[in-house]
């Protein structure tokens, strides 16, 4: 039988986010993205005996494991089927508006990769899905929508825009001159054709050519960005002050908006740079070397929040 509450996800940079979250007894904080659960828990590790935290999800595994692990601490831990895009009305209904931190790690986990019905990867065969869950999106669309019906324009600005793939030309054309023939049902029907039509980058550790490609579709069905830009800003609204938004990004894209956005807010002190993971972290854990932890804090009048500027 699986262990419901087994991830093979290893979260960045916990101590990282502890520090910057500053977790104390009698805090509230909110994890948006709970994933793997290993930064919650951490959360609730630190805010002993009375913290108390909020986890927003749209992956059922995600949500499952969570709620399995709440009995280990009793009333002090809700888990919500909500995308982060409505962080707000999740909040709300907690009853624990304001926060003394909030928490955005960006980054889909390994449990969800390793998950061939999500469509997510290329490893492995699996449907053109790539929404992170049934609310993962608001028009329930999928990657196969995508690249059997949006016309070759769309495509080119979608991989171009949301993949940053130089690219994005032949993909496209590539994709709809296939799919006259034969419509795209499966990720690794996809893969192959993208793989086909650029050049192939023979280097150590080179990305699959296919990698961006997915990136900008998932975006795309997902709405990401406009989510994020959407949660961020509801996100600074429910902080309490001298609370900390902590936000760990793995790509450009991710990290120019939290970077934009937090220089927005009135009130803030932000991070000067990203923060970047130990080398030590990134032995371990070789995916952590995308990873960049940016973090906002909200100043008071007095601006005597000492506990928040360790690592700003």
């Amino acid at each position: 039988m699986t262990n419901i509450n087994k991830t093979i996800h290893n979260a960045v940079m916990v101590r990282e986010v502890l520090t910057a979250l500053h977790p104390h007894p009698g805090g509230h904080y909110l994890d948006a993205t709970l994933g793997g659960a290993t930064h919650s828990v951490e959360i609730l590790k630190a805010s002993n005996p009375d913290g108390k935290l909020l986890s927003l999800d749209v992956d059922p595994s995600a949500l499952a494991r969570g709620k399995n692990l709440q009995k280990e601490f009793a009333g002090r831990w809700m888990v919500t089927e909500s995308n982060f895009r409505h962080i707000r009305d999740a909040a709300t209904a907690s009853k624990l508006i304001p926060f003394d931190g909030i928490l955005f790690d960006l980054g889909f986990s390994s449990d969800q990769l390793a998950d061939p019905s999500k469509g997510l990867s290329f490893q492995e065969d699996g449907p053109l899905d790539m929404r992170l869950g049934p609310k993962g999106n608001e028009d329930a669309l999928t990657a196969e929508e995508i690249v059997n019906s949006w016309s070759k324009g769309d495509l080119i600005k979608c991989i171009k825009n949301f993949g940053e793939e130089r690219f994005a030309f032949r993909i496209a054309e590539a994709i709809v001159t296939r799919r006259k023939k034969q419509k795209f049902k499966t990720t690794l029907d996809l893969a192959s054709v993208i793989a086909e039509s650029v050049p192939r980058q023979h280097k150590p550790g080179a990305l699959h050519p296919a990698t961006k490609t997915f990136q900008a579709l998932r975006i795309a069905v997902n709405d990401e960005l406009e989510s994020l830009r959407v949660a961020l800003n509801e996100a600074w609204d429910i902080l309490a002050p001298c609370g900390a938004i902590a936000v760990i990004s793995f790509h450009s894209l991710e990290d120019r908006i939290v970077k934009q956005t937090f220089k927005s807010f009135k009130d803030a002190e932000v991070s000067k740079k990203p923060i970047l993971p130990s080398q030590t972290e990134i032995n371990k854990n070789p995916r952590a070397r995308s990873a960049k932890l940016r973090i906002a804090c909200k100043q008071t009048s007095n601006n005597i929040c000492p506990e928040r500027t360790l690592l700003l």
